[in-house]
């Protein structure tokens, strides 16, 4: 039987800085990469801040034939880190992105300096998963304005800071000929995504696939779990960090929830600098 080959992409992405030591944002599920933006603009000053958008999200293209697996995704970041000619780099991914990562992580292993896995896992809550896709399927409607969009995204992120909501409506949608807004998201995404459409044999598959990555990755690794987050559980991250990881640490930022980055920012950027200096150590020069 052929083996199947996936057709990478040419992802956008943001690359303010343009030197230094490259650290990739990866964003979850119905997000762009301007969700990294404050976070990534707040990084010391000799890193390298580089925030994709996913297939099917944001700038990036979709793909034609609905190719929107976690293994499609990884297919992608290959091409990208080539282009960039980069050959090594700290990874960091939330949801969605971090389980892309994962699967990049242990089929690139020498690619990767360190990985951040932002409140994902091999094993997450059926029902917070649930909920996330139903809220972006809800959310592909038009919208009259971009406030409007705006106003849907706080009702999706209620503890979310104002200005990151702001540019991530400003930047996820794009606009009629009629003069209304659509989110830039690709709705074949959904066929792949929605836990409820998936069987339950398929689903452990996966599950099995992701742990058995996570398992591979010798890189260091950093979780960062929302504390009243509904997608990762404390016993899970508990797992992966205690059992399954090589060289890990967790972190639980406890005010924030699924979106991480968006609800404690703040924390998270310390989570992440801290760890660059513990688990990281970059050669001087």
């Amino acid at each position: 039987m052929a083996k199947h080959v996936r057709k990478s992409l040419r992802l956008a992405y943001s690359d303010p800085r343009g030197v230094g030591r490259p650290v990739i944002f990866v964003h979850g599920f119905g997000h762009n990469r301007s969700v990294w933006h404050e976070l990534a603009s707040r990084l010391p000053g000799e890193l390298r801040p580089i925030a994709i958008d996913l297939r099917g999200h944001g700038e990036s293209p979709w793909d034609p034939e609905g190719a929107y697996d976690l293994r499609d995704y990884a297919s992608d970041l290959p091409g990208l880190l080539d282009s960039l000619e980069i050959a090594q780099a700290v990874v960091v991914g939330h949801s969605l992105g971090g389980n892309v990562s994962t699967l990049f992580a242990a089929a690139e292993p020498k690619r990767l300096k360190a990985l951040v896995l932002v409140d994902t896992g091999p094993a997450l809550e059926f029902s917070g998963m649930a909920h996330v896709v139903g809220e972006v399927g809800s959310a592909l409607r038009s919208y009259a304005s971009i406030a409007e969009y705006r106003d849907q995204l706080g009702m999706m992120h209620p503890s979310g800071d104002p200005e990151i909501l702001a540019r991530l409506a400003a930047t996820g949608v794009v606009q009629r000929i009629d003069g209304r807004f659509e989110p830039a998201f690709d709705p074949g995404v959904l066929a792949n995504s929605d836990p409820e459409d998936t069987s339950p044999t398929d689903l452990a598959s996966l599950e099995r696939e992701l742990w058995h990555a996570l398992r591979s990755v010798s890189c260091p690794v950093l979780v960062v779990r929302g504390g009243v987050s509904a997608i990762l559980s404390e016993k899970v991250a508990r797992e992966m960090v205690d059992e399954v990881l090589a060289d890990g640490r967790l972190v639980t930022l406890a005010t924030a929830g699924h979106g991480v980055m968006i609800d404690d920012g703040p924390g998270l950027l310390e989570a992440l600098r801290d760890f660059l200096t513990w688990g990281v150590p970059y050669p001087a020069g």
